[in-house]
């Protein structure tokens, strides 16, 4: 896509702090990074989202996510990780080609992720696990 940052930055137009890449995925460090060591990790073939994603390029993304954890977890040795995908800009995307953020965490640091949860009685449980579970398809 040509307008899009991220389809950008893999054809070189734009630099970026590349920590791994293969033939599928490109790993760069985010240039407003919550934590030190904050990672996105992108397909290198343009998609919006996970449903618009090839199969294939799913399995690689989350395979370089693993890679790059690892890596991060001997470099840095932070104290956890938060693996963050935005689907959608209800839920904060504001690039619209598919990323997944990974975030180290550390004791002390000042993230918070405050959402409020909501309630469910058994029967909406039991209707929404229903109705979800009749529209997953293979």
């Amino acid at each position: 896509m040509e307008d899009c940052l991220f389809c950008k930055i893999i054809k070189g137009d734009i630099p970026n702090y590349t920590v791994y890449q293969d033939e599928k995925t490109l790993a760069l460090l985010d240039i407003n990074p919550n934590t030190r060591g904050h990672t996105l990790v992108i397909p290198k073939e343009h998609a919006s989202n996970i449903i618009k994603m090839e199969d294939s390029n799913v399995d690689a993304v989350f395979r370089t996510v693993r890679k790059v954890v690892r890596g991060l977890e001997v470099a840095l040795k932070p104290d956890g990780f938060n693996l963050v995908v935005n689907h959608g800009e209800a839920a904060g995307q504001l690039i619209h080609h598919f990323h997944c953020h990974i975030i180290p965490r550390y004791v002390g640091d000042t993230i918070e992720f405050n959402a409020k949860g909501i309630t469910l009685s058994e029967d909406e449980f039991n209707d929404l696990a229903q109705k979800v579970s009749n529209r997953i398809t293979i």
